[in-house]
């Protein structure tokens, strides 16, 4: 066997083995993390105004503090000014990479829009079956509805939805606008349609937890509750990827996982 050989069957080993210790690592190191925003908002004086401003305090974590508005390029800066009415979403990264997301709305002072929403609770697993209805008034001629940061629609009426908070925007023909958050919540049932004992530890036990592997030789430690739970959504993030080598879960163990950790990673 030549050496060009030998060095790719290494390579090959290697990969196959348990190779994946840190399958997230930030999450891992993250696990706990106190960070915690204070939003101080001025809203737009008038309809289509950009003179709205947000400042974020930040508490926890570890400086220096890094910002994100809507996706765009990390900032040191934590007061964003000339903002029109509307939802705008942050993330907040310390120097560890550790960081939070808020959603935070600027609204028109001046305007007499306002709405409401009807929702209904994700009981739906692992397919999310959520809604929201939202009822506008005090608005002018023809109205547009916005989930977080999809496009805009005529629609009222959005499905489908996951537990979580979600923002909310209307707008009305004369450039009026309004935002809010709202909160879907898991429907209780949810909870028993997947089982930490019986279902997802001994999954993990058998193709995670596994000797060399995360049964505490490897980070994160999978090999308890705790573990588990505090690394929940890298697991299910790995699992849809590349874990476990060797092959991948069965839709089934797939789908138990996920609803597991929907439905608030609970100790059941």
């Amino acid at each position: 066997m030549n050496r060009s050989s030998w060095i790719i069957i290494s390579i090959v080993l290697l990969w196959s083995s348990c190779t994946y210790n840190h399958f997230n690592e930030v999450s891992s190191l993250c696990a706990g993390s106190t960070i915690s925003l204070t939003i101080s908002v001025v809203n737009a004086s008038t309809c289509g105004a950009s003179d709205g401003q947000i400042t974020i305090s930040v508490k926890g974590g570890i400086k220096n503090y890094s910002f994100s508005i809507n996706g765009e390029s990390n900032q040191p800066d934590s007061v964003y000014n000339n903002l029109k009415a509307g939802s705008y979403a942050f993330v907040v990264t310390d120097v560890k990479g550790c960081s939070t997301t808020q959603i935070v709305s600027v609204n028109n002072a001046a305007s007499s829009l306002q709405f409401s929403v009807t929702k209904t609770a994700n009981s739906g697993c692992p397919t999310p079956n959520g809604t929201l209805t939202v009822t506008a008034t005090g608005a002018q001629g023809t109205i547009q509805y916005q989930l977080n940061t999809e496009p805009f629609q005529t629609s009222n009426q959005f499905t489908g939805l996951a537990a979580g908070t979600y923002s909310i925007t209307v707008v009305d023909q004369s450039n009026c606008i309004v935002s809010g958050s709202v909160v879907i919540i898991t429907s209780p049932s949810l909870l028993n349609n997947a089982s930490f004992k019986n279902d997802v530890n001994p999954i993990i036990a058998n193709y995670c937890a596994t000797s060399g592997c995360h049964n505490g030789s490897r980070s994160p430690n999978l090999s308890s509750y705790t573990g588990i739970s505090n690394n929940a959504s890298s697991i299910v993030s790995a699992i849809n990827r590349n874990m476990p080598p060797g092959g991948r879960l069965k839709a089934q163990q797939t789908a138990l996982i996920t609803c597991w950790v929907n439905a608030g990673a609970p100790n059941n």
